[in-house]
């Protein structure tokens, strides 16, 4: 386990901040997922890392990979916004014990059926691991249209309770899970935390300053600065649910 990393000093709440390594977050989900696995949005593309698909970290498990189109990596396609019953229907298995939607939900134009649709076939007691982006630029795959907070993520899978969280920079930089009694922080001053954790506001001066030494020009809109961060979210389906 890596270091706790401490906060700014704040007169608010005190989180313990622990840092990750993010590629062995994404390891341990193939350890803690049950099978079948069902993965969202499958079909292989060129940002893809080939080395370590989800498939292969789940090796040794049934995977079934979805996608809007036939390609390399698909075993079945589905719309995830399709009423229930049809996207049921386009399935090969009723239910599964571990789903992975990746980079996903922020694609789709309607969120709130895709995630209860992805619910409907989550077997009670099954994972469901969401990654999102909450800051980062437009990104079409074919479109971009939404961007989620925790608060958010938490509305689109109400009957679902969080079984870890986590945060993670752009091109897997860096991630840091907040615990509070050596658990996740799902309170509302751990969301509001992002703002003394990662938000930069500097001088316009030194704001300038900065755009002006970039190889690549940018244009000055603001002196604040927030890194793209995505949040990493794993649900869990009550066994009675």
């Amino acid at each position: 386990m890596r270091p706790t990393v401490p906060l700014p000093k704040s007169k608010g709440p005190r989180f313990e901040v622990e840092n990750l390594s993010y590629p062995a977050q994404l390891a341990r989900l193939g350890g803690l997922m049950p099978e079948p696995i069902l993965q969202v949005g499958a079909r292989a593309q060129v940002l893809d890392d080939k080395d370590l698909t989800w498939r292969k970290r789940f090796l040794g498990k049934r995977f079934v990979g979805i996608d809007l189109e036939a390609g390399p990596n698909v075993d079945a396609v589905a719309d995830i916004t399709k009423p229930g019953d049809e996207f049921r229907r386009a399935l090969p298995l009723p239910a599964f014990g571990g789903i992975i939607c990746a980079h996903v939900l922020e694609h789709v134009r309607n969120p709130f059926v895709a995630a209860a649709n992805l619910a409907g076939v989550l077997a009670p007691g099954g994972l469901i691991f969401v990654q999102t982006p909450w800051v980062q630029a437009f990104h079409a795959f074919p479109d971009d249209l939404w961007r989620f907070s925790v608060s958010g993520l938490m509305e689109l899978f109400p009957g679902l309770e969080v079984a870890d969280l986590f945060i993670s920079g752009g091109s897997s930089d860096n991630a840091y899970r907040l615990r509070f009694e050596g658990k996740p922080d799902l309170s509302m001053d751990a969301r509001k935390a992002e703002a003394q954790l990662f938000q930069v506001i500097l001088p316009r001066s030194e704001s300038e300053q900065l755009l002006r030494g970039l190889k690549e020009k940018r244009l000055h809109l603001s002196r604040a600065y927030m890194p793209v961060m995505l949040f990493n979210v794993l649900f869990r389906k009550p066994r009675g649910g």
